[in-house]
């Protein structure tokens, strides 16, 4: 074999070729070197470079052949060798130089793994610091090398040997040690790389969030990310582990997992009611846990989306309506988990959870059930509380976007079957079938937003009724606007009434500025109309269109009452249908009317005209009778900051009048305030008391 040295590949008669034989090191020994030259060219420099190749050469300098005695000793080193540990390094080699200029230069293996600098000089100092480094040996084997120093003279060769790596584990992570706060539920992201084949197993990790978590073997040089979260906060202290078990050495590395713990405390009632700087200052995009933030439940009820499809959630603020807490990337088996602890609940408690939500975009899941976790698992409600999928899944609620928001309003009543000793009541609202809002298939990397609506909406209630025994239970119908979902006014009836020993059953719908007639054809309007078996149906006008009628009658505001209550009649012929007598607000002087008495007088007449001529309403609701009495006694506190829808004060007062219309009976010590101040709530259950009881035939309109 030939090698032309100088990349001549040109080889004619007017170059002469000089033959060496056994030159060692790159090229192969008793192989041919091919070195063109011209000598009419040829200067002193490259005849000295030739000279000094040749005597590599010639005395075996060569990274493969051993020492070879050096009479001569024109180099010396400070080191005979070098032995470097597994994760490399980087070492100074003293080296002198005698003889001719000093002149020197090197051979250094090929290998990427060691370099030296400087490769050669000629100083006359004849002293020279040179730098060697080896990279990290991630291999199984050791490896050699050599570094070999000549002049024309002489030679020093160095070898240099690199202990292979020999892992404490079966893989290397960023963190091997991983600790929770109590509320702190954000993702924290272990980057793993395997040295060998590991198997992975978890234990203890019921309520750790896991996403990319590698299936089956996980092959030798592979590197992943696991982002862990816990599923929400825990009155007691919680851990984990994840090992990586290798197949090949037997070594297994360990990820611990802790949770720590929050107090234990009696939080119910909690609420959550955020406003749009709320949501965003709630911890939702921080901890990934929203807190309740009115009531007994405040800083220690918590909201938190939980994964258990091996994928990361999102968390978000939603734009879809004001400012809300979102979740997008649901799948099948996720959900949103509320937690509320309490000092102790005995088996038969009666828990409340009452809850809107809302669906950003038609990708996102559509059908939900609702469970809570009593004794050792989660319970699912009575099929009587359940709905059936087109799939035959059974189903709570459901979620889905409509181009002017119908949000979904929703409520569960459960008993517990057992003592909840851990301090700690949790409900989940958990995705099931494969439908999205859209009615087409939820795929697992789904981008849709579910949220949980803020602003004049509670997006939930959790309630508890310890030794306060249930008399009945009673299913209530209720359609309205923005004068019922303003303080959730269907979530203060249910609280009240099971406060007072009734258990209600509620379907509810709410979209603002909404008349009877649009409930005719809203599609979560005739969800609820086609429910059967209602108890209690409640009806609730536009505010001011009663007011309307008693100025200037018109069939059209009948016929829309008499066909709404005619569509509840179908499946619920037994039902006290009950319309509303909305109230008086201040804004633009009472309306135009220039005072709440005024103005209320016009409500009521027209209300009671209406129920009349339907000719299906069962009861009026004096709501607007007892807002005018709180203002006539000075308690004007009843409006939100626009002066004309409720406030808490006055959607309480709204569901202590509607309470007192269905059951006629008044409130005792253990009546729920509500979430208003306990003096104010008192004061508002005299007044509705005061406008109601004594006073049912008035409002009576079947006989």
């Amino acid at each position: 074999m030939l090698y032309n040295i100088s990349g001549n590949r040109e080889i004619g008669a007017a170059k002469y070729v000089l033959f060496v034989s056994g030159f060692r090191d790159r090229i192969p020994t008793n192989k041919t070197i091919i070195m063109p030259f011209n000598i009419k060219t040829m200067n002193r420099s490259i005849l000295s470079t030739l000279a000094t190749i040749l005597w590599a050469s010639a005395i075996g300098c060569s990274s493969t052949d051993s020492p070879q005695p050096n009479p001569m000793k024109e180099i010396t080193a400070d080191v005979a060798s070098l032995s470097v540990p597994a994760e490399g390094g980087t070492y100074v080699i003293n080296v002198g130089v005698t003889g001719q200029g000093n002149e020197w230069n090197s051979i250094v293996p090929s290998e990427p793994w060691l370099t030296m600098s400087p490769r050669g000089g000629c100083d006359k100092s004849g002293h020279y610091r040179l730098t060697v480094s080896a990279t990290p040996n991630n291999g199984k084997e050791n490896r050699t090398g050599e570094i070999c120093i000549y002049t024309a003279h002489d030679n020093l060769k160095i070898p240099v040997t690199q202990t292979s790596y020999v892992p404490e584990g079966s893989c290397s992570m960023s963190e091997s040690d991983i600790v929770f706060t109590g509320t702190g539920c954000a993702y924290r992201d272990i980057r793993v790389t395997t040295y060998e084949d590991v198997d992975i197993a978890t234990e203890g990790n019921k309520w750790l969030q896991i996403a990319g978590m590698p299936q089956g073997t996980v092959k030798s040089g592979t590197e992943f990310i696991l982002s862990l979260a816990p599923d929400g906060p825990y009155t007691a202290e919680r851990s984990a582990t994840i090992k990586f078990n290798g197949n090949e050495s037997g070594k297994t590395s360990t990820l611990i997992i802790k949770h720590q713990a929050v107090a234990r405390a009696d939080a119910f009632p909690s609420r959550w009611y955020y406003t749009n700087d709320e949501a965003e200052a709630c911890g939702w995009l921080t901890s990934a846990t929203a807190e309740a933030n009115h009531d007994t439940g405040a800083r220690h009820s918590f909201v938190t989306a939980v994964g258990v499809n091996n994928r990361k959630l999102s968390r978000s603020i939603a734009t879809a309506y004001k400012r809300s807490i979102a979740a997008s990337g649901l799948y099948t088996g996720d959900y949103l988990l509320f937690s509320v602890p309490s000092e102790r609940l005995d088996a038969g408690t009666s828990v409340d959870f009452m809850l809107t939500i809302s669906s950003a975009d038609n990708s996102a899941p559509k059908y939900w059930i609702c469970e809570i976790y009593d004794g050792n698992g989660w319970r699912m409600p009575a099929d009587r509380d359940l709905h059936t999928t087109p799939d035959g899944e059974k189903y709570s609620f459901y979620t889905k976007h409509f181009s002017s928001y119908q949000h979904a309003s929703f409520t569960q009543s459960f008993i517990l079957a057992n003592s909840a000793d851990d301090g700690m009541i949790r409900v989940r609202c958990r995705v099931v079938g494969n439908r999205n809002g859209g009615d087409g298939i939820l795929t697992p990397d789904n981008a849709g937003e579910i949220y949980l609506p803020s602003h004049e909406f509670h997006f939930c209630t959790m309630a508890a009724y310890p030794a306060i025994e249930r008399k009945d239970v009673k299913k209530v119908g209720i359609l309205g606007n923005s004068f019922t979902h303003y303080f959730a006014s269907a979530f203060l009836l249910k609280e009240l009434a099971r406060s007072q020993g009734h258990q209600l059953d509620i379907r509810v719908f709410a979209k603002g500025s909404q008349y009877l007639s649009n409930h005719l054809d809203l599609e979560r309007s005739r969800f609820v109309t086609s429910e059967t078996g209602y108890d209690f149906v409640i009806m609730q006008e536009q505010s001011e269109r009663y007011a309307k009628y008693a100025q200037s009658p018109q069939e059209a505001v009948v016929d829309d009452c008499r066909a709404l209550g005619a569509r509840f009649r179908e499946g619920s012929p037994a039902a006290k249908i009950i319309l509303e007598n909305t109230w008086a607000f201040p804004k633009s002087n009472w309306n135009g009317y220039g005072s709440s008495v005024a103005f209320e007088q016009q409500l009521l007449e027209g209300t009671m005209a209406v129920a009349r001529a339907a000719g299906n309403i069962d009861l009026v609701s004096p709501i607007g009778v007892a807002f005018d009495k709180a203002v006539a006694a000075g308690l004007s506190d009843l409006f939100y900051t626009d002066s004309k829808h409720p406030n808490r004060n006055g959607a309480y007062l709204k569901s202590c009048v509607n309470y007192l219309m269905m059951f006629g009976e008044r409130f005792d010590a253990k009546a729920s305030d509500g979430g208003c101040d306990p003096a104010t709530a008192s004061r508002l259950r005299s007044i509705a008391e005061e406008t109601v009881i004594g006073h049912e035939s008035e409002y009576r309109i079947s006989q």
